[in-house]
């Protein structure tokens, strides 16, 4: 019997945590799921609301849909999000792993059973990648992010374009691969291209797995100075271009930094623009993804 593992590392998101938990409960289908939940000793009402899965778990109220749920949880201070995660697959017994951040939620209760059923038809797939909605702090959808194929020096040098709540590892990878604590931004970036880099077979599908929560508070949308630096330290790590560095270097500046610190200036809107075909030209040779 398979299972999957997802562990969800939390801190103060009383206000998501739950719809992000019921995401991965309600997965329906033949298989186990092996749930972990690292809470960093949250003062909100994170740890109530964690135990409460618990109870419902363990005195059969909760409507369980797959073969059986392994529930485990944690609420202590912890090193950050990376050594949260870590320590959660460390614990982990499932044959596929991923992580679900505690605002983000799987799309619906048939997720699991097709990942399950990808990983099956494939058993030398290590890596399966697929899309998902973009929503907002109330769960509005307002994008969907999707991409035809994964493209190693668009990863590295322009447009980061893997959807990690939608990202599924087979075991052992989530074991023998460690998350970098070094990144605090782009950990997630730098993780799944080094994985790419170093070879292990990975797919991509036109499948919506999760949904990608973004609102400003996320460290998506903060941060932008640090984040841009841990792109480019990415990109110097692991291409050999120099040109298309540089290219890097101006393209993201634009694109992760000044248009979220103004995203209403015209300037920099019409700039980017200009800035993006070019430098996909430079990089890739083509005028867009």
């Amino acid at each position: 019997m398979v299972t999957v593992s997802i562990v969800t590392p939390s801190f103060n998101q009383g206000h998501f945590i739950e719809e992000s938990i019921r995401s991965v409960l309600s997965q329906k289908g033949n298989f186990l799921i092996d749930y972990i939940v690292m809470d960093g000793g949250s003062s909100d009402a994170s740890p109530e609301i964690i135990r409460k899965y618990d109870n419902l778990l363990r005195d059969g109220t909760w409507p369980v849909k797959c073969r059986g749920i392994r529930y485990r949880w944690v609420s202590e201070k912890d090193k950050g999000q990376v050594d949260a995660i870590q320590r959660g697959f460390a614990r982990a017994e499932g044959d596929i792993g991923g992580w679900l951040n505690s605002d983000d939620v799987f799309l619906d209760e048939n997720v699991f059973a097709k990942v399950v059923s990808e990983f099956g038809n494939d058993h030398n797939l290590m890596i399966l990648t697929g899309d998902g909605p973009f929503i907002d702090r109330e769960g509005k959808s307002f994008g969907v992010h999707h991409v035809d194929a994964i493209d190693f020096t668009e990863l590295l040098y322009l447009d980061y374009h893997i959807l990690q709540p939608a990202t599924f590892l087979r075991n052992p990878l989530y074991k023998d691969e460690p998350l970098d604590a070094s990144y605090h931004y782009c950990f997630d970036a730098e993780y799944f291209i080094r994985l790419i880099s170093k070879g292990y077979p990975y797919k991509k599908v036109d499948t919506m797995f999760a949904c990608f929560r973004l609102y400003p508070e996320t460290k998506t949308l903060s941060g932008l100075g640090r984040r841009y630096r841990e792109s480019l330290r990415i990109a110097a790590k692991y291409g050999r271009n120099r040109l298309h560095y540089i290219v890097a270097a101006c393209y993201r500046y634009f694109e992760i930094v000044l248009q979220n610190r103004h995203p209403g200036n015209a300037a920099v809107k019409r700039t980017t623009g200009l800035l993006r075909p070019l430098a996909y030209r430079l990089v890739l040779g083509r005028w867009g993804r």
